[in-house]
Order: structure tokens, then sequence, then C-alpha cells
């Protein structure tokens, strides 16, 4: 017998085993990576205690260099992996600049082996095996032990064993197995060891496609207010443009299932009526195959058909259609209403049903599910029991025992997709890759061990200048990285600091500082997102939004950061703007889904809130006198948004605020004389600064960009001084390539 000495450490409901190296919460094995589990156990050693990141290096990563970004994307793994079982509670804190402490009440229970083997035995914690995972915040293999996947089969085996020998024991072991056990199904196996690579970077790049062969990708790139269909050779990395200065938007592409030909689905310009059309991979002339579609194209597996999605504005529905794949014999199989309609179509493997995103109105919590539809009949069935914000493409594994999946959820730190496998027919989802841009699409070859999506970073500079000269700048801070899908928003205090959001560790939080680029401080270390920060007009309080409590709310904290308090119920926040004085706030909630947000206003505390607007509205400022906002309303389709004026009182739209003719309008803040509005546009990659009158006349031209966007945009409070975020976001195509 073993006198060896082990040790476990219990916190709330979770358990670490130090024997084993593995994390339980109550009976449920916990996955986690062997250098996350040693990061955790570190932490917990040291419980109470602030552990300098140079600790956390030296003892985690003996002898080995890493980079700090390493050892941060390791707690920012282990705080998603605790809160996802506790998701109220905070295990794990930053200490702005010294290091991290772990905050949780620990109970060290120290034995034998023996005891530790009986104590295993009564929570069921029997290890029998060990599986590969891979774990996207390492890339390290984790060595993850499980129970027994049959414990009647090994009570059998024992048997066996007792009555007939050795020999026997392996003969009946090798006929059950073959007998019992089956193939593993792709959405079991595939990517739980995978690779990630940077194919290449565009800023340009606005969609990417993996053939099904993996030799080729189809690229959608924008140049000027044209757009060019490109396939790329993956290995070589050669280029030809197929369908050169397209003068629209690109709705989606996909290959053919032999990867010979593109099907790509446009909408002309000033045109709601999409286009579909078939080109080889090597160019040539382009057919048209139909008329009157609005999302990509699926192909069947036998390619004798295709399936799409049509918006019927006069039927307000959202139809999904099977055709030849000639586009003749166009069949609706089933139709759900706008607000809740279709937004893709995937067929499966074997053809017998078609996978689409769609919206749900049951719960905020749970606003777009995965549907399965029957080719045969059109029913319809839910697969996705988990709460996503938004879904993007789904894709099937071959073997049809699954699909990769792109969606948002508003309770990752970092405000961006993620890229799932959803097991079929039993709906469990399993996370592969978090950081990426869904709405540039998913693809996989058919092997299953290649899938592609893309990523987007932002590379910036905060700057300030005064508003009288724009050519005098001072630089606040460089940024490389704040991935975030969402705005991450700023405001100024009223003595001349700025609040900001900004991604550090994979994390959105709250900071602060001086106007002239000294002492910032962070104010928030939440393990979710904070973002949007805006200052009560006495300078109290800092409003901002928060996924803390799973939908993002409105918060309300001190200006030090002390005192967070949720002030939103059941609503889905986007946009926050307080009153000037400092009585009520104005914010932007989800309506039917996500593409709809009416303007709600409440008090200050976030009590008695009322709805303005039956009409969709982005990102409202209320005026300098508070009786008047402005915002933008949806353009008609495919066209630019529309600045609207309307009353704070009511919500009643007043009248539309002319910006600069064929520009597209994108930021804008309130002038201190409310008078103007300072407005930016873009075209042709240029990226221009307005003043613009709201008595209509002709618009002034402040400042260019060149080659870059701006991307937070805010006056000061006494109306000197100009808070700018300008620079590019550069697209990055992401290999995932399993290597299982």
């Amino acid at each position: 017998m073993s006198n060896k000495t082990l040790t476990l450490y219990e916190f709330d409901e979770f358990r670490v085993d130090t024997g084993q190296k593995c994390l339980w919460h109550a009976d449920q094995l916990v996955s986690l990576t062997p250098k996350a589990f040693e990061t955790l156990l570190v932490l917990i050693k040291h419980r109470g205690e602030i552990v300098g990141k140079e600790v956390l290096l030296d003892e985690v990563w003996t002898d080995t260099f890493v980079e700090e970004s390493t050892l941060s994307q390791n707690i920012l793994t282990l705080r998603k992996t605790l809160a996802a079982f506790e998701k109220n509670k905070q295990f794990i804190v930053t200490v702005p600049r010294r290091g991290f402490r772990f905050v949780a009440e620990v109970k060290e229970i120290v034995g034998d082996e023996e005891f530790f083997v009986v104590e295993k035995r009564t929570r069921t914690h029997i290890v029998a095996e060990q599986k590969e995972i891979h774990d996207s915040a390492d890339t390290e293999t984790a060595i993850i032990p499980e129970p027994l996947p049959n414990k009647t089969f090994s009570r059998n085996y024992l048997a066996y064993g007792a009555a007939f020998g050795g020999v026997i024991i392996l003969a009946a072991g090798f006929l059950v197995l073959r007998h019992f056990l089956k193939t593993p199904a792709f959405a079991e196996i595939k990517f739980q060891k995978f690779t990630v690579s940077n194919l290449f970077s565009d800023a340009e790049i606005e969609r990417a496609v993996i053939s099904p062969n993996g030799k080729y990708l189809a690229l959608v790139k924008k140049s000027g207010e044209n757009k060019s269909l490109i396939v790329r050779q993956i290995e070589e990395a050669n280029s030809l443009e197929i369908v050169p200065n397209f003068d629209g938007t690109f709705i989606g592409v996909t290959f053919s299932p032999e990867s010979d030909y593109v099907f790509y689905a446009v909408y002309p310009k000033n045109s709601a009526q999409g286009e579909l059309y078939k080109i080889p991979i090597l160019g040539g002339a382009a057919q048209q195959i139909t008329k009157d579609i609005d999302s990509p194209v699926s192909v069947s597996g036998d390619k004798k058909k295709i399936a799409f999605v049509r918006r019927d504005p006069k039927e307000k529905e959202v139809a999904l259609l099977i055709a030849d794949a000639d586009g003749k014999n166009e069949r609706k199989l089933a139709a759900r209403p706008f607000g809740e309609g279709f937004q893709n179509a995937a067929f499966s493997p074997d053809g017998k049903f078609i996978s689409s995103a769609v919206f749900s109105k049951t719960t905020p919590e749970k606003p777009m599910e995965i549907i399965l539809v029957d080719t045969e009949n059109g029913g319809q069935q839910f697969l996705t029991p988990r709460n996503w914000t938004w879904i993007g493409q789904t894709v099937w594994l071959r073997d049809g025992s699954g699909m990769a999946v792109v969606a948002f959820s508003k309770e990752t730190p970092n405000l961006t997709d993620e890229v799932w496998f959803v097991s079929f027919p039993d709906g469990k989802a399993r996370l592969l890759e978090n950081g990426v841009n869904g709405v540039f699409g998913i693809s996989l070859t058919d092997d299953g061990n290649s899938l592609v999506t893309v990523k987007s970073d932002k590379i910036t500079s905060f700057m300030v200048s005064p508003l009288a000269d724009l050519t005098k700048t001072t630089t606040l801070l460089t940024k490389n990285g704040d991935e975030s899908l969402l705005p991450l928003g700023a405001d100024w205090t009223p003595d001349d600091k700025i609040v900001y959001s900004t991604i550090n560790n994979g994390n959105a939080d709250i900071w602060i500082i001086n106007s002239d680029a000294t002492q910032p401080k962070q104010l928030t270390a939440d393990p979710h997102a904070d973002a949007l920060p805006k200052l009560s007009s006495d300078g109290k309080y800092i409003y901002f939004l928060s996924n803390r409590a799973g939908l993002m709310s409105v918060w309300r904290m001190n200006t030090d950061g002390t005192n967070p308090q949720k002030i939103t119920e059941n609503q889905d926040v986007f946009s926050l703007e307080p009153a000037p004085d400092g009585k009520e706030i104005f914010y932007t909630a989800r309506a039917e889904n996500i593409y709809i947000q009416h303007l709600w206003k409440a008090a200050a505390d976030g009590k008695d809130a009322k709805k303005l607007t039956d009409k969709s509205v982005f990102l409202p400022k209320v005026a300098p006198d508070g009786k008047t906002l402005a915002c933008y309303f949806p353009g008609a389709a495919n066209q630019t948004p529309v600045l609207m004026l309307l009353s704070a009182e009511s919500g009643e739209i007043l009248r539309r605020i002319e910006t600069p003719a064929d520009e597209s309008p994108l930021l804008f803040d309130w002038k201190t004389d409310g008078q103007n509005l300072l407005l930016t546009t873009q075209k042709n990659g240029t990226t221009t600064l307005w003043l613009q009158p709201l008595d209509n006349k002709a618009p002034t031209k402040l400042k260019d960009w060149q080659n870059e966007g701006l991307f937070r945009l805010n006056i000061s409070k006494n109306g000197e001084k100009l808070f700018y975020e300008k620079g590019i976001a550069a697209n990055s195509v992401l290999l995932l390539r399993d290597t299982k």
C-alpha cells in the first residue's frame, strides 16, 4: 500500500484533485488543459495573496519562455470555465499592474493514496481512460480523466475473467467491442485537438469560404465602392479574380460539391432583389440560376437540389425554398413570419433536413436558435438549447452527426463571435474557438479536417485634439487587438478625463485616463464584458453596459469603479445615453430580433421605463439641452442609414438631418451649442470629419484620414477638445486544422 501524501482543495462546489490533476464540479468533470490546471493550482496555493505574473510564469512554465499573453489567455480560460458552472461568483480577481488573487474560500484536505481512492469511489471519480482535448485558449494537449462509459459492461468483463482466465477475457472483450461499439461520430471526435493558422490578412476581405476538397478559397474583397470575387489556391497562394468590379453587395458564396464551380448570390446596386449565379473556379461566363434570393445557397449532397431563403414583404414572411440545381421547379418548403424568419439554409448530407438560424420570440435570453426543416413535408424542430444572441451560418459534417456553427453570446468577455460544434440529433454544443467574426462566414472541407473562418482585429490609436485646431494631436495610447464586434465606447468626465472600454487579457473592462495621456487606471476587473461608459451630468456616476447578469444590461457605478449596480431588467440593451439634467437615461433595447432596437427612456435609477419608438433606431445621442435626440433609422433596402431628429419627450420624429451626399455616415456627436453635429463619413477608403449644421446648410469638411477609419468620437464637456480613435480593422482568414 502506498503512503504517498495527496491533497484535495475544495471551494464552492468545485474540487481540485492534485493526484489526478483534474477539476470537478460536484460529480461532473471539468475540462482544463494541463497549463490551465497548473495555473489554477498556483493561485489556490497562494489564495488570498496577490500572485504576480512573474511568479505564475516561473511556476507554470518552468524553463520555458512564453509571452504574458499566454498567461492572460490561461486566466481568461479559467474564468470562463469556472463561470460556466457558477455564473454569479467571482473566483479570480485582477489586481491592476500587480497580478491576480484567488478570492474564494478554500478547504484543504490532506490524506494518503488509499484514503483518496475511497473518497473518489464515493463520488464516482473512478478514472478509466484518458482523452485528448483541445482548449482554444491553450495550444497544448489536455489530458482529461473520464469515468467508465459503461459500468455494466465493465462488471461483466470482470466476471468473464474470473471464470475463464486472462485469454478468455481478451477474446470476449474483443468480440463485445466489435459488436457494441460504433465508429465515433465526427461531431464527437473532430477538432478535439487542432491547430489554428492565419492564411493571410487583408482589411478589404469580407468573406472567405474553403472548397470541399480543401484546395481553394473563395474570397469576397472590397475595392472602393465595388466588390470582387476571388478564387485563391491555399497551398500556392495564387489568386484569380473571377467576378471583377461588381457594383453591389455579395450575399453569400458557396462551392459546388465537386469544387469546380462557385455559386454566388448578390444584391445589385439599388436593388432589394437578390440574384444567384454560378461560375467556374477558373473564371468564364457566369450563369444566372435564379432571382429573388436573400441568403447564401446550399447544394445538396447528390448535387441535384439547391436551397435558399426568400423574404416576401407583401406576405410579411420569410420562406425556405428548394429548387433543382439549375434553378427550375422551385418549391416553398416552409415559411415563418417576419421577425422569426429563416436566415440561411444548409442541406444535411443525406438531404433529409435543412438547417437554418431563426429568430425566436419566446424569451429575451434566447433570441436565436437552430431549426431543422424536413425536406419532404416542411416540418420544423428546434435543435439548440443554448442562449445565443446571434447565430450565423450552419455547415454540416459529412457523416451527418452534427454541424459547425458561428454564434455570438452576450456572455463572451471580449464581445466576439465563436465557433461551435453542435451534435445531431441531441443538440449538444461544444466550443471550438472564439474571437472570430461570424458575419464573414464559416466553411468545412468534405473530410471534416479543415475549417475556415475570419477574425477581425483593430490596430488603432487614441487621440485628443483641440477642436479649434485638429492638426494638433496628443496620442493617449496605441491599441493592437481590440477584437470586439460591438462598440466599446468612451466619454469625457467634467474634469477633462476620458473614460473608455478596452480589451486587455481577452476581457473588455473600463479604464480612465487624463487627456494628456497620464495616469491610466483600470476601473472594472469583472470577468464579463463592460463597455460603453457614459458619465452622469454631475460626474458622480458612470453608466455602462455589462453582461455580468447574462443579458447586456445598464449598470451604474461610482466614478472610482466602486458599488456597481444593475439598473435595467429583462432587456437586451445595445446603446446608452444619460440625459443632460441627470434625471433620466435613454437606451435602445432589442425588440423582435437583434436587428430591431426600440428607444426607451427611464429614470436615472432605471425605474419607470417607457418605450419611445416602435421603429428601430440606432446610436441615439441626446442634445445638450435634453429636448431632442439624434439617431439613425435603417435606410431602405441595402441603403445607408438615415439620421433623424426625435423628441426626447415622446420619441416623435421631428425631421430628417441631412448628411453629405453619396457618403456613408458613421459616428457623430453633438457640439455644445446644440446647433451642429460633428459627423464622420466613409467613402473609397477615406474617412472624413464634417461639421453638420442642423438648419440644413451645407456641411463643412474638417479633416480627412486616408485608408483609416474612426471607431470612437466624443466632444469634451466644455466643447473644447475632441477624443477619437483612428486606425484600421484587419481581417485575417483563419484555418483550423484537425490534428487527431
